[in-house]
């Protein structure tokens, strides 16, 4: 009976946990690859798993076990007329507000029934369990880490199986098929549970315990600590790499890992808490000091420490969690808080942060967070820092003091570093004291309080330390993207941020191209030597506007941009050189243009330094290949850290019989003097005559065999470099 319980488990929530990145992947091209579309999936899945907890709690309170195993046969039953599940045809985003509704509506219309039924599997199954008459009913909570196992494995088999092999149509219909093996499998475990003698698990005898409100709220914060931190990990790796189910998956995979962990037979919650108590402490400051000097490589090294990070850090609350949970008699409600701690973490950052926050803070708040859960160490010696205050004792005052002081001499520190013609202070400066400011705040970890506002402070005063001659002059946040605008070399320049990478810059009076779209660049060598209309996919400050004035279409997704681009008291090179702004995704926009509109079409989007793969893929290029005319081009801007795109490219090229050529310019002295940036693009035609106005700096296309990008398939993992 514990086998067919688990094995219904597992295979209920594989399911689940195949169909998040499944649907979160059929919609990524209707929303502009962002990241904020895995978040918004994610919460949705958090808010119908809490649905399905709160369904099973309501039900068990309301109707013996034998009553509730006919309801959840039948409303299994019920869900399976949503299936297959696939998007309605047709459906589109809002092109002129936030999507966030449309994309909850659409999770609800298109996967939220099936979802809800499942999800109510897991604590009614236990409860089921708990009632029988059998051995592994005293403490049915191994069955949570079986179900955090059948998650874990679902999720990973997605992009390492199901994604390369079947197309999404596919993958649907196999979908479908699983459903009906978990309905089986319940339906089994309902028959095995009325042909055992009734043994309401009410009438047991178990060590009571008063659930209060002081339990709910600890269950409460300790589920939805690690589900900001797992979310806020998640945007924080993928703005600067595209967002794909392989990256999503990651940070997701190791979060319910440490469920299993934490809930698996024979696991000694208290220990595991000891660990990651010890070990936390060390970890937060490393990633505490990295984001505060603002690292960026190596990648493979920075990948491993959030990831390490995130696990620890929800391996203490999850064991904490495991280490707490009440009898069988209040399973239900237990599970009911931790799915509202869930969708709390959710909420925070998929609606609440894009919305209120500027920028990326909720990740950094999360690691707070999780340092102000840690338990508290016991105290053997005063703090260092009390020391030189000659207050050793653990007053609450100093829980606040001390961090004060922290943050203030750490932006004073920093403020004495700068040079004396002003600037900011080097790198290797910087970091020294910033570490240096680690290492004392690693002292306080034995006072979780103090410890966390410790960090924090540090973030703080490391974020607010003001670079001399820049000012902010714009900032805002939206669904696609965190964005500021600055000023710098005395008001001279305004650069547009998105993330943590430039995306236009001008200087105050010019129309010239700068930065990636400069005439001595690749970008103006191409369109200096052609003539003919121009369309851009991505908009920035809008500076290839200029070379085509009055003959230049814009496609951009998002509204926050054309506003930042046509505010004259930031850009003026639409004011200078007018053009038309299609607000919209890239190729569901291009895709209304007229057959043959451009002699040039330049695919240059962006999330800060990531470039939506659907905009990489066969479909798409048979696309643009169609809205330019016949000796017309397509110029991709593959400028990436991290990626490498020039061999995705020539197999499309390869693919589609096309000719490619490739650039890469770095500004010599001068240049860069005028605002010029390294910089990488593409080109590809139909025929070598359709670029006989490019020169030798323009070289073939290295192709090394990548298998060609499509919308059911894309290999980011072989396009990364870790260095």
């Amino acid at each position: 009976m514990a086998v067919l319980y688990s094995v219904a488990l597992f295979v209920s929530a594989a399911l689940l946990f195949v169909l998040e990145p499944m649907v979160g992947k059929s919609l990524l091209p209707l929303l502009g690859s962002t990241p904020e579309v895995w978040n918004t999936t994610v919460l949705f899945f958090q808010a119908a798993l809490l649905a399905g907890y709160a369904f099973s709690h309501a039900t068990s309170r309301r109707l013996d076990e034998r009553r509730q195993a006919l309801l959840q046969v039948a409303l299994l039953a019920a869900a399976a007329i949503s299936l297959p599940v696939t998007l309605a045809h047709g459906a589109r985003p809002p092109a002129s507000s936030n999507p966030t509704p449309w994309l909850l509506g659409t999770l609800l219309v298109t996967a939220g029934l099936p979802f809800f039924a499942l999800a109510a599997n897991g604590p009614t199954l236990q409860r089921w369990l708990a009632a029988a008459r059998h051995a592994a009913g005293r403490d049915p909570y191994f069955l949570f880490a079986a179900s955090n196992g059948g998650s874990l494995i679902g999720l990973l088999a997605y992009p390492l199986a199901l994604e390369p092999l079947l197309t999404l149509d596919a993958q649907s219909r196999a979908w479908a098929i699983g459903y009906g093996v978990a309905g089986l499998l319940v339906a089994a475990c309902a028959v095995a549970l009325w042909l055992r003698p009734a043994n309401r698990l009410e009438a047991r005898v178990e060590r009571r315990r008063r659930i209060g409100w002081r339990d709910r709220g600890r269950w409460l914060a300790l589920a939805a600590v690690p589900s900001s931190l797992m979310l806020g990990t998640t945007t924080y790796l993928t703005r600067d790499l595209t967002p794909v189910p392989l990256l999503w998956v990651v940070p997701l995979a190791l979060y319910l890992a440490t469920f299993v962990a934490a809930f698996a037979p024979g696991a000694r919650a208290e220990r595991l808490v000891r660990v990651a108590r010890l070990a936390l402490p060390l970890l937060a400051i490393l990633l505490a000091y990295t984001l505060a000097i603002g690292s960026e490589k190596p990648l493979g090294l920075l990948l491993a420490l959030h990831l390490i990070g995130l696990t620890v850090a929800a391996l203490m609350c999850h064991a904490r969690l495991a280490a707490d949970r009440p009898p069988p008699s209040a399973l239900t409600e237990f599970y009911l808080w931790v799915a509202a701690g869930g969708v709390l973490g959710g909420v925070f950052n998929a609606i609440v942060a894009p919305v209120v926050l500027p920028t990326l803070i909720e990740y950094p708040a999360a690691i707070v967070a999780a340092c102000l859960l840690l338990p508290r160490g016991e105290k053997k010696r005063p703090d260092l820092l009390e020391f030189f205050l000659r207050d050793p004792r653990p007053t609450k005052l100093m829980d606040y003091l001390v961090p004060l002081l922290l943050g203030g001499a750490l932006a004073i520190a920093l403020e004495l570093a700068r040079p004396g013609g002003g600037g900011e202070p080097s790198f290797t400066a910087r970091t020294a004291i910033v570490g240096l400011f680690c290492g004392l705040a690693l002292n306080l970890a034995r006072r979780p309080l103090r410890f966390g506002l410790g960090i924090a402070a540090i973030l703080i005063a490391a974020t607010l330390a003001l670079v001399p001659g820049e000012t902010t002059l714009d900032r805002e946040r939206s669904f696609f993207g965190i964005y500021k605008v600055v000023s710098t070399d005395g008001g001279r320049m305004h650069e547009l941020y998105d993330g943590t990478t430039v995306h236009g810059l001008q200087r105050v009076g010019s129309g010239e191209p700068l930065e990636y779209y400069g005439r001595a660049g690749p970008a103006g060598q191409l369109l200096t030597a052609r003539r003919g209309s121009l369309g851009v996919v991505g908009l920035g400050a809008g500076a290839m506007a200029c070379y085509r004035p009055g003959d230049t279409t814009f496609f951009e997704i998002d509204p926050t941009v054309v506003r930042i681009a046509r505010d004259p008291g930031l850009f003026t090179y639409l004011a200078r050189c007018p053009a038309r702004v299609v607000v919209g995704d890239g190729r569901l926009t291009l895709a209304r243009e007229p057959a043959g509109s451009f002699d040039v079409l330049a695919i240059d989007a962006f999330n800060s330094d990531a470039i939506p793969i659907h905009l990489l893929t066969r479909e798409a290029l048979r696309l643009y290949m169609t809205r330019v005319g016949p000796h017309g081009v397509v110029l991709f801007h593959i400028s990436n850290r991290y990626v490498r795109l020039e061999s995705v490219l020539a197999s499309l090229a390869r693919d589609q019989h096309l000719v490619c050529r490739v650039e890469r310019h770095v500004p010599t002295a001068a240049q860069d003097a005028r605002g010029y940036a390294v910089s990488k693009w593409a080109v590809l035609a139909r025929r070598p005559s359709d670029l006989s106005g490019l020169d030798a700096r323009w070289q073939r296309c290295a192709d090394d065999g990548t298998r060609v990008w499509t919308d059911d398939y894309s290999d980011l993992l072989g396009s990364l470099s870790f260095g």
